[in-house]
């Protein structure tokens, strides 16, 4: 019984070591998805992009939570991404969705980003904030969108998106900030979302 005694604060330490470890893990992940996507970028030595690194620093180089423009939660997982205006060029198609499972906001708005807005956006489950307006994406918003089922602002406004609105956005329940304006898009708004959205 006394030697079940001592092993408990040596079993607990044990576990807070491989949870922290666990964490640092998730964090160093994360940072090389992060990374793939800045080397795809035709900006990816723009100035604000320059701390998007693995330095020689020890805590950021296994996290991306010191980089400009992301911030993350006690746990060092990213949780928004912030890059409004600073002229960031390049597509979304190496973004690192699947690898930011705790991203809720993301702001790429203001930027060059062009291309098309990829289906597998669908994977930032936990998003709450997706703003790309202002950018040059092109055809068609992706119904895949509608899974984002705790979306509430959605800003897709001054791009070069065209065809129908997908009705599938009438899915997104907690949706209160709609903007698609100045785009080619036709069709209505979902009839679900109520009267005060137009495009």
């Amino acid at each position: 019984m006394k030697s079940l005694t001592l092993l408990a604060p040596l079993l607990l330490c044990v576990t807070l070591l491989f949870s922290s470890l666990n964490v640092a893990s998730d964090s160093a992940a994360e940072a090389l998805a992060i990374l793939k996507w800045k080397a795809s970028l035709q900006s990816q030595n723009h100035s604000v992009l320059l701390s998007w690194n693995t330095s020689n620093d020890p805590y950021t180089k296994t996290s991306p939570c010191a980089w400009f423009g992301i911030h993350c939660n006690h746990a060092d997982s990213v949780t928004k991404i912030n890059l409004t205006g600073y002229g960031v060029k390049g597509t979304l198609h190496s973004f690192p969705f699947l690898s930011l499972p705790n991203l809720a906001e993301l702001d790429l708005s203001t930027n060059e980003l062009y291309g098309i807005i990829p289906h597998n956006i669908s994977q930032l489950s936990k998003l709450t904030y997706l703003d790309l307006s202002y950018n040059q994406f092109s055809g068609q918003i992706p119904p895949e969108i509608s899974h984002l089922l705790h979306l509430q602002t959605l800003h897709l406004a001054g791009n070069q998106l065209n065809g129908s609105i997908p009705q599938e956005l009438g899915q997104l329940k907690f949706l209160t900030d709609l903007a698609l304006c100045s785009n080619k898009l036709n069709g209505c708004i979902p009839a679900s979302l109520g009267k005060e959205y137009s495009f």
